[in-house]
């Protein structure tokens, strides 16, 4: 009788296993960081400053720092860093029980980041002070860390007293369509507004301590934001492919690295894998809500790394022929956070590229053209289709999509890239944005 008690427990236990982590009670909501309250700001702040006195932000500095090399250049980038902010959050809700760390949708500034609202005094304050480059207003204003040494929270924008451009909501979009692979993504997404963010910002943010500053952690919510809609538009919660640390072959046994400076708790890569699920108990304001069962039959899926002279953004063959629409019922089509910008984008891009490039380019789109719809130079662009009024005062000036920033050196090394993969990619991007402006595109951005 014992003996038939324990054949039950461990076949229990086994199932309990192969269904994956349970499903959560309840769900925090990530918002757009624009959409805080001033009132909301100054509990951050409070909170950051709380944190600060107690050493956490340091900690957490340090702890990016170390397990620096082994969480960049490789697929665990995503769960990684999915783990690692969700720490802060736990950690920072011990001081304000009401905080749910929020995302920075930094495209929506991309063509004049310094002019971002989120950049203003009250907020997250502005470019350092000449001479020390101290941050010396907004939630930070004056912070002082220990970390590699005693220093004040810096900032130095890449362009002097601004920022250059970054990348465009419409090249992150074509991401979110045209990368099948996780590993494919993850290079995409680290090789363009990971890094232009990083580097815009500079200072802090320009290091492997940049955890100290919050831009930080609400840059890279933004970047799990993307990489769940990701995961949603594919059908691919449990695809995790490629190099993982140490380049040995990426596994969701893989236990995600760790540093005593901000213990996690040993936790596998395939525990982060799915919101709404295990610990990971938080979705986002504008994404699709976590699915009613745990994915299965999804572990393993292609888990080989890509060929290294693999092409960016061409579209890579789907299991049995499926598209994106057989692959998700409502696949994300637009990395805006904002509803009415998504629609004009996707309708916008319908109507003025050949099947071609939706194909290559935005393959869950589609396309009426058989060829690019080119714009006359000699002509100003069209109107668009029956705007709102917001959405002409948007388009008014009818500015072509500034190209998106290189990488610099420094931080190619830094992370160590691949400097002719690096580049390879950017020159897709810059082929997008020259199909996008010579077309009769407007965009809503």
């Amino acid at each position: 009788m014992k003996l038939g008690l324990s054949v039950v427990l461990v076949a229990l236990a086994a199932l309990g296993e192969a269904q994956g982590p349970q499903k959560c009670t309840s769900l925090r909501v990530r918002r757009n960081a624009a959409s805080l309250s001033a009132q909301e700001w100054q509990s951050i702040s409070t909170m950051l400053q709380r944190m600060d006195q107690d050493g956490w932000l340091s900690r957490f500095g340090a702890s990016h720092d170390r397990l620096f090399s082994r969480v960049h250049g490789n697929t665990c980038f995503f769960p990684f860093h999915r783990r690692y902010v969700l720490e802060f959050e736990n950690i920072a809700r011990n001081y304000d029980p009401n905080f749910v760390v929020p995302y920075w949708d930094a495209t929506q500034s991309f063509r004049e980041p310094a002019n971002d609202p989120l950049l203003a005094s009250g907020i997250l304050g502005a470019n350092g002070q000449q001479g020390d480059n101290c941050v010396t207003n907004g939630i930070q204003a004056n912070m002082q860390f220990t970390y590699p040494n005693a220093h004040c929270l810096r900032r130095i924008y890449n362009q002097g007293s601004t920022i250059g451009s970054w990348y465009a909501p419409e090249i992150i979009s074509s991401y979110l369509q045209a990368d099948t692979t996780l590993a494919k993504f993850r290079e995409d997404i680290e090789y363009s507004i990971h890094g232009a963010v990083h580097l815009g910002m500079g200072g802090e943010m320009n290091s492997g301590y940049a955890a100290q500053d919050f831009s930080f952690m609400i840059h890279h919510a933004n970047l799990d934001r993307l990489w769940w809609d990701w995961q949603n538009t594919h059908g691919s919660f449990l695809m995790y492919d490629g190099p993982g640390p140490g380049n040995s072959p990426a596994s969701l046994s893989d236990i995600i690295p760790e540093d005593d400076s901000v213990p996690m708790g040993g936790s596998s890569v395939e525990s982060v894998m799915v919101l709404g699920y295990g610990n990971v108990c938080y979705t986002y304001d504008t994404s699709r809500s976590p699915p009613e069962a745990y994915p299965a039959g999804q572990a393993g899926a292609n888990n080989a790394a890509p060929p290294p002279n693999a092409q960016p953004a061409q579209q890579q063959s789907r299991p049995e022929g499926t598209s994106l629409a057989a692959a998700a019922a409502d696949p994300v089509l637009s990395s805006s956070s904002n509803p009415q910008s998504r629609a004009l984008e996707s309708s916008r891009l319908q109507n003025s590229l050949g099947a071609d490039i939706m194909n290559r380019f935005f393959p869950g789109l589609g396309s009426s053209l058989f060829s690019l719809k080119r714009r006359s130079y000699k002509e100003e662009k069209p109107a668009p289709e029956a705007p709102t009024a917001a959405a002409a005062a948007d388009c008014d000036s009818h500015q072509p999509i500034p190209f998106p920033p290189r990488l610099n050196p420094d931080w190619i090394h830094m992370h160590g890239f691949d400097p002719e993969r690096v580049e390879m990619f950017h020159k897709n991007a810059c082929d997008l944005v020259e199909l996008l402006n010579n077309s009769t595109y407007i965009s809503p951005y």
